[in-house]
């Protein structure tokens, strides 16, 4: 992963509001400024420059792979905490030390926080299901609400892109995000650039060219568009229907023919039977 994207990154992760409480008033200092300082000094950096950032190589620099940037912010967030403020003189991770026993505990649940993270959108419930990834997603509990779709509008959706075979709905009555899996039953886990990719492949494999795209509407055209047949063309060939299907005289004055006559059964022969 290129130290530009991973700068971009961690940009986004700082913005979703991770951050190290420093004093016991509830001040937060935000990592966005540390996480970009850090970064912005590694090779492969752009910076805000769109110059710069126009026509980058980026799979060629790649330096830094998905492990190695959660490595580096974690480094980053663990600098930033033991480092003294210059104008308080307080090191954060001291004043957390010294205070975290006044905190209230919420105890949030470990799921709940990573629901609440993962990308978000609506959709309509149908007889089908919620639809996404141009895929059906069904479960018996949001069957349930299918009589109801037209009162409830649209249902809040969490999904997660490592892994697209199940999505989490949230339930309209007990506001509890629950599990739904595809419909097709394919719930081996796959990611949504899999999916994406697969759905390339198989737009490639059923291209037509754009010949064969106009061949038949060609036909078409031809056939519509081709001479208009006269009345009395019209006519004849009515005649000729109506001439074909009328009972022929010579038909009826042809001798029957007559049935094959029956040949009498001859009766088999039997050979003599010798005794040895």
């Amino acid at each position: 992963m290129p130290s530009s994207a991973a700068a971009r990154t961690t940009a986004s992760v700082s913005a979703t509001g991770i951050a190290a409480a420093s004093t016991k008033g509830g001040v937060v200092e935000r990592l966005l400024g540390k996480l970009n300082s850090v970064l912005a000094t590694q090779p492969g950096t752009t910076g805000r420059s769109v110059a710069d950032r126009d026509q980058y190589p980026a799979e060629r620099r790649a330096r830094l792979s998905f492990a190695d940037l959660e490595r580096c912010v974690a480094l980053a967030v663990i600098d930033h905490n033991i480092h003294e403020n210059t104008r308080t003189l307080k090191v954060p991770a001291s004043e957390w030390d010294r205070h975290a026993h006044d905190l209230a505990r919420f105890d949030d649940d470990p799921m709940r926080v990573l629901l609440a993270f993962m990308p978000g959108t609506e959709r309509r419930i149908t007889p089908q299901g919620v639809s996404m990834f141009a895929l059906d997603y069904y479960s018996p509990w949001l069957g349930e609400l299918v009589p109801q779709r037209d009162r409830l509008g649209k249902l809040d959706v969490r999904y997660d892109p490592r892994d697209i075979s199940h999505i989490y709905v949230r339930d309209p009555e007990t506001r509890e995000f629950r599990s739904v899996e595809r419909r097709d039953g394919m719930l081996a886990p796959m990611t949504s650039w899999e999916h994406e990719a697969d759905r390339l492949q198989r737009r490639t494999t059923n291209a037509r060219t754009d010949v064969e795209k106009v061949t038949l509407r060609r036909r078409i055209a031809e056939i519509a568009g081709g001479s208009k047949p006269s009345k009395a063309e019209l006519r004849n060939a009515v005649r000729k229907a109506h001439a074909a299907d009328a009972p022929k005289p010579y038909d009826a004055m042809r001798p029957a023919t007559p049935a094959p006559a029956d040949h009498p059964v001859r009766p088999k022969r039997r050979l003599p039977v010798e005794d040895w």
